[in-house]
């Protein structure tokens, strides 16, 4: 299969896992029946190139509807969300089996569940549940319980929906202020117990360092948390449109990337591209590799292939199989997962948006990837803003300058920071001189971010965005690209 077929089925597979989410999906005996059907059409009329492309659109096309029906969620007696919204409440056993979310006033842990009491007698159950409990005591991955509570099914709000953002990690019961008598611990995985306890080591060490709110921001920047950013922040980077980059996600890894790779200018592309990809997986390592850097990670490299390849016809086929390797293996995240469609978004503008800014920042300096980190941030800001819309309901009139500011302060935060945290195992004191840096970093953007919300009409409130907006804006920006290169083939020719 070549390049075009392949991307062809590709896109065919990720536009079906899109549209099954909200359409009555094929059923599998039919998926088969037109799954033989296609193949045969597709043998006969190989010499006919748009006709087969079309048959193996639909091909791929069918064969999502198929993901999706062994994706969906069927309620028996052997999960647990099947003893949702009872009169009574219920006696469970399980164990924390995810990272403990830990808040100022409150814990929120993932529980899978083993065993339900009923009738004085314990029946086998599976499935996860979210219980919401006091800040203290705390608890700890594999730690295992007796729980005694009322299972509800996540609430649907006027504009969220909490069912469908937890069903994206199979949780579909959650529990408030039950009782936890704790039976035991070990369970769950050891790796991931020690990520875990790694990770919190991580997050003390800049609390150490760092005074709030900065540390809070830094521990956003590096592994991903935001338990510990003010509701003040928040709303203050929400105005200003710098949401997306107060946790770590594949814009902030590519801002770095395109940082490290402006120190490594010295040392040949080749060595500082393998050089830089080994400094991410480093990285990713380092912070705790919880899924939320990870898929970082991985957008950051694709990123990172992106500008060290320059061709758009490679990029886009990897980009391609890694989203679709992604939503096969979950196919909520499509729909439900934020930080999932804005890392994507972000790398297609930096293949497909960034070269056509690059006249505009031809005076700004290459000095440590500025001019880069530049262009990236305004192509992520173009390919993001409809998603940015529907979910914070708000536009960010000045977002483009907030940006603009803090591209040059993020990846320097994030370096200093890093740096400070691993010389801290060797000298807090040297840590502590190390980290005034990122600490200045940090600030600069805190205070750039509370100074532009002040601002009047700093934002506008957009709520119930309509869906064909969206779909407007993303054809119009597809037909914008397709013009814009048409007419530098033009140019060229000429």
């Amino acid at each position: 299969m070549n390049s075009t077929s392949l991307k062809t089925g590709l896109f065919g597979y990720i536009i079906g896992i899109s549209l099954f989410f909200f359409f009555l999906i094929i059923a599998p005996f039919w998926c088969f029946i037109l799954l033989g059907t296609i193949s045969v059409f597709i043998f006969l009329l190989q010499k006919h190139k748009y006709l087969k492309l079309i048959l193996i659109f639909l091909f791929c096309f069918v064969i999502s509807s198929l993901r999706i029906h062994y994706n969906q969620h069927v309620v028996n007696s052997q999960n647990i969300d099947f003893y949702n919204d009872t009169e009574v409440p219920v006696a469970l056993e399980g164990y924390i089996c995810n990272e403990p979310d830990l808040r100022a006033d409150k814990a929120k842990y993932t529980i899978c569940t083993q065993k339900v009491l009923l009738n004085q007698s314990n029946q086998d159950v599976s499935g996860k549940i979210l219980i919401t409990t006091k800040r203290y005591p705390e608890y700890q991955y594999g730690e295992k319980f007796k729980i005694y509570g009322r299972l509800k099914t996540p609430a649907i709000f006027e504009t969220f929906s909490y069912r469908d953002y937890l069903s994206r990690y199979n949780v579909f019961s959650v529990m408030y202020s039950p009782k936890i008598e704790k039976i035991g611990k070990g369970a769950g995985n050891a790796f991931f117990a020690k990520t875990y306890e790694w990770k919190k080591s991580l997050e003390n060490k800049i609390n150490q360092i760092f005074p709030e709110p900065n540390s809070s921001f830094l521990a956003g920047l590096l592994v991903g948390s935001r338990r510990g950013i003010s509701e003040e922040v928040m709303e203050n980077f929400n105005i200003a449109g710098l949401t997306h980059i107060i946790a770590i996600s594949g814009y902030n890894i590519t801002i770095v990337i395109v940082f490290i790779m402006g120190l490594l200018k010295f040392l040949p592309r080749k060595i500082g591209f393998y050089l830089t990809i080994v400094g991410v997986i480093f990285f990713t390592i380092f912070v705790g590799a919880s899924a939320a850097v990870v898929r970082a990670a991985i957008m950051g490299i694709l990123g990172l292939i992106a500008l060290n390849k320059g061709r758009q016809t490679d990029t886009t086929l990897v980009i391609l199989i890694t989203a679709t390797l992604m939503i096969t293996y979950n196919p909520k995240i499509l729909w439900y997962d934020v930080g999932f469609q804005l890392s994507f978004l972000a790398v297609l503008g930096l293949i497909y948006v960034a070269p056509f800014f690059e006249k505009w920042f031809e005076k700004i300096p290459k000095t440590l990837g500025l001019r880069e980190a530049l262009m990236m941030t305004l192509s992520a800001q173009i390919t993001a803003v409809p998603i940015i819309l529907l979910n914070f309901e708000r536009l960010s009139l000045i977002a483009p300058l907030a940006n603009i500011l803090a591209a040059p302060f993020i990846p320097l935060a994030m370096l200093f920071g890093f740096i400070a945290i691993l010389v801290s195992f060797i000298s807090f004191k040297l840590s502590l001189l190390i980290g005034f840096f990122a600490y200045i970093c940090l600030e600069i953007t805190l205070k750039s971010a509370e100074c532009l919300a002040k601002m009047p009409w700093a934002s506008v409130g957009i709520k119930n965005l309509s869906v064909f907006v969206v779909i407007g804006y993303y054809l119009l920006l597809i037909g914008w690209i397709y013009w814009k290169n048409q007419t530098k083939k033009f140019s060229i020719n000429l």
